[in-house]
């Protein structure tokens, strides 16, 4: 068989159901770090906001002290254990779209985050966005609402039982997706063509729809190429 004629490798289930799209046991360990994790998005939230035109000379003074503060916190951070290499080729609960990712990712203080979890034969889910993640006045940026839409999609292609990389994500903004208002999310799978898993999504607002996406995943050959 010609190699662009094999099969897709299918998931095992225990990626299917684990590691790729449901979160991570609470322990002890993994809640206080997300509390670190939502005290760094609100440091995040309240650095972006500072507004530096209104600082008198004590306030640039207390700026630069603050800085001072956040560097050596994230030094106390850095001494701690850490994960080895790239999270997402290790194992255990670390290794979770769901804890790792910069979209939707519990553990990781750069996500909204977007909520996912699989219903059926859709994946659903919701975020609400600060304005770090702000484009237009008021409206979430661009590039964050496709970032979105290859996460849900991303997930949502594992319903095939394959899932590989993204080919070519198609997003058309209905209306501007506003910053602090939740954002419902829905996806699923259009349908399979060999290796190419082909999918849907849409974002809601109070009901009305403000995007939609298409996105085609490549599954990769069994050889792993």
């Amino acid at each position: 068989m010609p190699p662009d004629d094999q099969p897709p490798v299918r998931l095992p289930p225990e990626a299917m159901t684990t590691w790729l799209v449901t979160p991570a046991p609470l322990t002890g360990a993994r809640t206080a770090k997300h509390a670190l994790v939502d005290a760094t998005r609100a440091l995040v939230n309240a650095v972006m906001r500072l507004g530096v035109d209104a600082l008198d000379a004590d306030g640039v003074a207390a700026v630069t002290a603050l800085a001072g503060e956040v560097g050596g916190t994230a030094e106390r951070v850095a001494v701690l254990p850490r994960l080895r290499g790239s999270v997402g080729d290790g194992s255990g609960d670390d290794a979770r779209l769901l804890e790792r990712s910069g979209i939707t990712g519990a553990s990781n203080p750069l996500s909204a985050p977007v909520h996912l979890q699989i219903l059926g034969d859709r994946v659903v889910g919701w975020a609400e966005y600060a304005e770090q993640y702000e484009g237009p006045p008021g409206c979430v940026h661009g590039g964050f609402v496709a970032a979105a839409f290859d996460d849900l999609l991303g997930a949502a292609q594992t319903l095939s039982g394959s899932a590989g990389f993204t080919g070519t994500l198609t997003i058309r903004m209905v209306r501007p997706t506003p910053l602090r208002r939740r954002i419902d999310y829905e996806g699923g799978v259009t349908g399979v063509d060999g290796r190419k898993i082909r999918t849907w999504g849409r974002a809601r607002c109070a009901g009305e729809v403000v995007a939609e996406a298409e996105g085609v995943f490549i599954a990769p050959r069994p050889d792993g190429r």
